[in-house]
C-alpha cells in the first residue's frame, strides 16, 4: 500500500472514477440512483439536478459535480500539508539562525 499523500489521492481519484465507470454500467434507474448516493456521500449539492426528461444531463452534471467534490477534498488534504511543510521550514530557519548567534 503506498504511504505518500500524492499516490493515495491518486488512488482515490482512480477509484471515483472506477466507481463512476461502474455505475455508468448499470439500468437507468439503478444508475441514477447510485450517482446519487455517491453524490451525497462525498457531500455534493444535488439542487438543480432533479427532473425532467433530460435524463443525460442530469446525469452528467452528478458526475461533474462527483469529480469536483472529489478534487476539492484531495486539495483541502493538500493544503495541510503545505501549511505543515512551510511551519517546519520556518522552524529550519529559526534554528539555523540561532546557530549561527551561537556560533559567534
Amino acid at each position: 500500500m503506498a504511504t505518500t499523500l500524492g499516490v493515495v489521492g491518486e488512488e482515490r481519484e482512480m477509484n471515483i472514477q472506477r466507481k463512476i465507470q461502474k455505475i455508468m454500467v448499470k439500468g437507468k434507474a439503478d444508475r441514477e440512483i447510485a450517482l446519487r448516493e455517491l453524490a451525497q456521500k462525498l457531500g455534493c449539492s444535488l439542487s438543480s439536478t432533479y427532473g425532467g426528461d433530460g435524463g443525460k444531463h442530469l446525469e452528467d452534471e452528478i458526475i461533474r459535480r462527483i469529480q469536483e467534490a472529489d478534487r476539492s477534498i484531495r486539495a483541502a488534504k493538500l493544503w495541510w500539508i503545505a501549511a505543515i511543510s512551510a511551519t517546519a521550514s520556518v522552524i529550519s530557519a529559526i534554528a539555523a539562525w540561532c546557530a549561527m548567534v551561537l556560533a559567534r
